[in-house]
């Protein structure tokens, strides 16, 4: 068997890329700090028990350890939380909320 097929990458340039693709992008990190500041905002004192955990594709995911918190967010405010992250500049059509154990 001869090495006659040439390889553009070596092991590890492909390494780096796929570590480099695997972080977090400025933009990513931005738009979770603007969802995080809205919803601080919008719970005020009750903000330290949910996080924002992702803002993708327009959906923003919300995690809380509450179970009373998370029917509230998800039954009762889900409408106000959407129009708080559109006036912090996310373009946001969608609030999901997930119920977490605590760490």
């Amino acid at each position: 068997m001869t090495n006659d097929s040439v390889n553009p990458f070596n092991f590890g340039d492909l390494v780096k890329k796929i570590v480099k693709d695997a972080k977090p992008r400025p933009a990513v990190l931005k738009g979770r700090r603007l969802a995080q500041d809205a919803l601080q905002k919008q719970l005020g004192e009750r903000a330290g028990r949910a996080t924002v955990a992702s803002v993708k594709v327009g959906i923003v995911t919300i995690e809380t350890d509450s179970s009373v918190l998370f029917q509230e967010l998800e039954g009762f405010q889900k409408h106000n939380l959407i129009d708080c992250f559109r006036a912090a500049g996310l373009n946001v059509r969608d609030v999901r909320v997930k119920l977490v154990p605590r760490a």
